[in-house]
């Protein structure tokens, strides 16, 4: 592992603060979009901004989303029920029905089991689930924010350059999902408190935050793979290696624990990983790569809410890459890894498919892309083109309309 880093001069409670109020501004917004529609559809340079019905939400009276829909407007949290979209969804049908019995059947292998345990848990000691799983995601979304500008000024040595980075994170296009009861806010909480324990030489603590950040995002077993090159290329030392193992060792059990999960229910751990072709995703071949290339622009390949292409998808995937590059050169192999690893998972499913929302997980990609947008205008630009893409995705979520 690397020498403890300097501690961060930026203070936890104030950018919390900050970032909270941002994620409860846009949950308010996400529920003020619904009513606020044109007649008829608006259509920007080819994309669907606006005109989207607010009672679309199912394609029949049977489709478990509107029985969900009903059964979230028959209690105290009818307010934030544009909030419950997509995958939310699933992770209602398993916290009420379990996995072994949810209403996908072995479909619900696919998702990892934090939000499902937060939403069964609420509602096993007498809380609305439905509040909870919002609340809880918006909590951890704004402290997983503030703890990664720490982990960006001690990396980047640059406390401007960490402000930028906590800025662009939050401005993201797909950030609004850090407001959803999705596994985003806690990949990101648990993903900055592992790189913290990284930059303190904890290993332990690192290995232990990993493996809670495998159940919100499996991709971030990335850290322990990161850790392991890390140690073969800069230490080889018996004591580095002992050290290296618990995070490794702690980013795959968390996998390990859920597939064997995975198992116990339906009678093999790869189910989740074979269900994955319901919606694209290949199985592993050495042609995925080509594939993944080939979604972004194959107008025949079938894909979610009518979308077209994977375009925005697919440059999102290109910038994380050039950020994971200029990190291995500027910081070493670990942040290299770390960020570029989620961008070869993806690109092993033969599909971009939410690759805008999945590459969240890459989290050191913002550090440098704060620290290399140091010109003004270039960095309000950004934020500004991040926002207002932000905007677009966050109404098509709450109208059902694919965002990622």
């Amino acid at each position: 592992m690397t020498p403890p880093a300097p501690p961060a001069s930026l203070r936890f409670l104030p950018l919390f603060g900050v970032a909270l109020a941002v994620r409860l501004a846009v949950v308010a917004l996400g529920v003020l979009f619904i009513p606020v529609q044109p007649p008829n559809p608006v259509i920007v340079f080819g994309i669907g901004v606006a005109g989207y019905p607010a009672d679309m939400v199912s394609v029949s009276d049977d489709d478990g989303p509107k029985q969900l829909r009903e059964r979230i407007q028959g209690t105290s949290a009818s307010v934030i029920e544009p909030w419950y979209r997509w995958d939310a969804t699933w992770f209602a049908y398993l916290a009420e029905q379990g996995y072994a019995h949810n209403r996908g059947g072995h479909l619900g292998a696919v998702f990892p089991p934090l939000m499902p345990g937060i939403l069964a848990a609420s509602e096993a000691i007498g809380l609305n689930p439905f509040w909870v799983g919002l609340l809880a995601a918006n909590l951890a979304g704004a402290a997983g924010a503030a703890l990664f500008a720490q982990v960006a000024e001690r990396v980047a040595r640059d406390r401007a350059a960490a402000v930028r980075a906590f800025v662009l994170l939050l401005a993201f296009p797909t950030a609004f999902f850090y407001s959803a009861p999705y596994h985003e806010s806690f990949g990101l909480l648990f993903t900055s408190l592992a790189l913290i324990a990284w930059l303190d030489s904890r290993p332990w603590c690192c290995g232990g935050y990993a493996l809670l950040s495998t159940f919100a995002r499996l991709q971030s077993v990335a850290i322990g793979a990161a850790a392991v090159a890390d140690w073969l290329v800069n230490d080889r030392s018996r004591r580095g290696f002992w050290r290296v193992l618990a995070v490794a060792l702690g980013s795959l059990a968390g996998i390990a624990l859920f597939w064997g999960f995975v198992a116990y229910e339906f009678g093999s751990p790869f189910v989740g990983v074979n269900a994955q072709a319901h919606w694209g995703r290949r199985p592993l071949s050495p042609l995925n790569l080509w594939y993944a290339v080939e979604s972004v622009y194959d107008p025949a390949l079938p894909r979610p809410g009518g979308a077209t292409q994977f375009v925005p998808e697919a440059l999102v995937a290109v910038l994380v890459v050039a950020m994971g590059v200029r990190a291995w050169r500027r910081r070493g192999v670990f942040w290299g890894l770390v960020t570029l690893l989620p961008v070869a998972v993806l690109m092993a499913t033969g599909t971009f498919l939410s690759a805008h929302r999945l590459l969240l997980v890459s989290t050191p990609a913002f550090i440098e892309l704060g620290d290399a947008l140091r010109n003004r205008l270039y960095y309000r630009l950004t934020v500004g083109c991040f926002a207002a893409a932000q905007l677009v995705l966050l109404n098509r979520y709450v109208h059902w309309q694919w965002a990622g």
